[in-house]
């Protein structure tokens, strides 16, 4: 199946507002969340169920704070640039499915930490944001390329910068 053919389909999709979140956000975050519970207290040399619990925490404020910033940004930019094409729930879904290389990828780094090297692919996120916009709003490419900079980059590296501050707030990780 094609990222097009995909993007077309949820484009298609009867959703309410907060259905992209409830439907597909929370369970991929919960189900990442799950894994790096388990894995991180399985590969921890000492402290086992505690350094599992702290990356499983850091996780979610990671995600869910990556989510929401990364909607605040896209909504503010549609509204700004683009008024007439804009839609709380269009945003919701071009925010939402996203983020799935990121789940992704979070889900197999967990399991096999070995595998870290594979955060590169997170550029692949570029591409399903400039074919969503194209899909789900309609953008010429002149103004795809300036929202799909801000939407992939705040995708990319809002998760890492929460993990990080969160990280350096904490003394003994």
């Amino acid at each position: 199946m094609s990222t097009t053919a995909t993007w077309e389909d949820i484009a298609e999709e009867n959703s309410k507002e907060n259905d992209s979140f409830l439907r597909f956000v929370l369970p991929w975050i919960a189900f990442s969340t799950f894994i790096i519970l388990i894995f991180d207290a399985l590969y921890a040399e000492v402290k086992f169920v505690e350094t599992g619990f702290v990356h499983a925490f850091i996780n979610v404020i990671a995600l869910l704070g990556a989510y929401y910033f990364t909607l605040a940004i896209t909504s503010s930019i549609l509204k700004k640039n683009m008024s007439g094409i804009y839609s709380v729930i269009k945003a919701e879904k071009m925010v939402a499915y996203s983020f799935t290389v990121i789940y992704v990828l979070k889900v197999v780094a967990a399991v096999i930490p070995s595998l870290f090297f594979l955060q590169i692919l997170d550029v692949y996120t570029v591409y399903i944001v400039w074919e969503g916009c194209r899909v789900i709003f309609n953008i010429d490419e002149d103004e795809r390329g300036k929202i799909m900079l801000f939407i992939s980059l705040s995708i990319i590296f809002t998760p890492m910068f929460i993990k990080r501050v969160i990280l350096l707030m904490l003394p003994a990780f």
